[in-house]
């Protein structure tokens, strides 16, 4: 089979099954997200809390509406090798932590509709 078939055969697949190929992503984005919680010592840096449900990837000095909106490629690859090349730019807080810290800093972002 020739390239360009296999990638007709493959937009097909994609087309007929939209519910795999979203579950496949979300693995891959599960599996991501664990080695970064890893990388940042799964646990909250103000508290310590140490539960993944509730722990967050938090920008130090802001900016993450920014960064978010302006990402052209997966988050969890920007940050892994963000702390690879050691920018120190993230840190783990829980979600409570994480609200404080955006509360005080004044990081609250509204969206418009």
């Amino acid at each position: 089979m020739s390239y360009e078939n296999q990638l007709v055969a493959s937009r097909k697949w994609k087309r007929r099954n939209p519910q795999k190929i979203r579950h496949m992503r979300n693995r891959y984005d599960q599996r991501l997200r664990d080695i970064v919680l890893e990388m940042l010592g799964e646990k909250c840096v103000k508290c310590g809390f140490s539960d993944v449900r509730a722990l967050q990837i938090d920008h130090i000095n802001g900016g993450g509406h920014k960064e978010s909106t302006e990402r052209t490629r997966n988050k969890y690859i920007i940050i892994i090798e963000s702390i690879l090349a050691k920018e120190n730019k993230y840190q783990l807080l829980c979600a409570n932590c994480n609200w404080i810290k955006r509360v005080e800093n004044n990081e609250i972002v509204y969206r418009k509709k």
